[in-house]
Formats: C-alpha cells, structure tokens, sequence
C-alpha cells in the first residue's frame, strides 16, 4: 500500500494556498475569454463571430455575477472550516467549474487561428493570457485526484519526491504544479510517473494541448514573418 505523502492528512488539505491558486486561476481564465470575445471576431463575418457577437452581452452581463460568486465562495472556503465544518465540496465545484472554463478557452483560442486577425498580437496577448490559466488547472488537478487517493491509501502518481533522502525534499503541493509547467514549457515530465490508465490518459491529453499551443504560436510566427 503507497504512504500518504505530508499533505495529505485533512489539516493540510484544506490550506490556504489552494483558494489563492484558484484566484490566480480564475483572473487569467477571464483575460483569456474576454480579449477572445471581445477582440478576436471583430472583424470577420464567419459563423464562429456570429456566436462570438451573440455571446459578448451574455459575457458581459454574466461576469459580475460569475465574479460575485467566487467572492462568496471564497469567503465560505475560509469561513466553513473556522465552523469546524469541510470546505473540500465547495473548493472541487469552484475547481471543476474552472477546468470547465479553461477548456472553453482552448477552443477559443484555436479559433483564432482559422479567422482572420486585423491584430496580429492578439493571438500572443491571448497566448500569455491563457498559458498560466493551462499551467494552473492541470496542477490543481494533478494534485486533487493525487491527493484525494492518497487519503484513501491509493496512489495514481510516483514522484521522485516520494523517496526523500538528505538531497531531495519531501512531496509537497508545488511539485504538482512544477510538473504542469515544466510539460508546458519543456515537455520534460518532470520523472513523475503515471499509476493508473485514467492517469497516463490524462498525461496524453495534457502533452496534446501543450504542443496545439506551441503549433498555434508557431503559426502565427510564421504568418507574421510571411506579411513582414
């Protein structure tokens, strides 16, 4: 049976860190969404800006209350567990609803590339704006689904950090988010090592829409070079 790792135990699942991540999640995600319905269909007579115009409003109107929300989720996630009651429900829907967004996110961003960009940053701007919201959903989730096996005596990911030795720390929150960065930015999978298929698929899908990204960056390298 795998050994828990130091953050599993309920006192350190429910840290503060966790809510501030999410924030930091949820800014880039809506900066992401809003440059790509605001200012990446303006000009195009597509299908795609004919939703991307009927959305705006929606956008628009839907923000405040999305914002207001997540202000009154986060003021329960620090409240419930001063009542002694869990707030682990409340932060997995706060997180699932996010994964939720970032994925709508990526389809828009592969939108941009098929219609025609009269800002020729706009792609980069959205790029920059989307890349830390990728980064941080797939840690989250890593660490979530790790966790939350972990818990139960199971274990879906081995990390280098579950044997530590005098050079080598124990297994802690960032490495999970260490791992998602360093597939985004050097597809280098960091030694950790997949358990279980569910795991190994969830690898794949996070390896497959890196490099969509680096290929959409790349595209727009080479259109702009082509115009220059």
């Amino acid at each position: 049976m795998p050994q828990p790792a130091n953050e599993s135990s309920p006192e350190t699942l429910y840290t503060w860190s966790e809510p501030v991540i999410m924030f930091a999640w949820q800014v880039f995600i809506f900066l992401s969404l809003k440059n790509a319905i605001f200012h990446g269909f303006e000009e195009s007579n597509s299908l795609i800006a004919t939703i991307a115009t009927t959305i705006r409003p929606v956008f628009a109107s839907a923000s405040p209350w999305i914002a207001a929300v997540f202000v009154a989720g986060y003021t329960l996630v620090f409240a419930l567990p001063a009542m002694g009651k869990s707030n682990r429900l409340l932060l997995d829907c706060m997180g699932f609803f996010l994964i939720a967004r970032t994925f709508v996110g990526f389809v828009m961003l592969n939108l941009l590339i098929i219609n025609p960009l009269s800002d020729n940053m706009l792609l980069l701007r959205q790029f920059l704006c989307f890349m830390p919201a990728l980064i941080l959903g797939w840690g989250w989730l890593y660490w979530r689904l790790d966790q939350g096996a972990r818990r139960k005596g199971r274990q879906l990911l081995l990390f280098p950090e579950d044997s530590p030795n005098d050079l080598r720390e124990p297994l802690s929150t960032f490495d999970y988010y260490y791992h998602s960065a360093m597939v985004a930015f050097i597809f280098e999978l960091s030694e950790v090592e997949p358990l279980t298929r569910p795991m190994k698929i969830l690898f794949l899908i996070n390896a497959g829409m890196m490099l969509d990204l680096v290929g959409l960056v790349l595209t727009q390298a080479i259109g702009l070079a082509g115009t220059g």
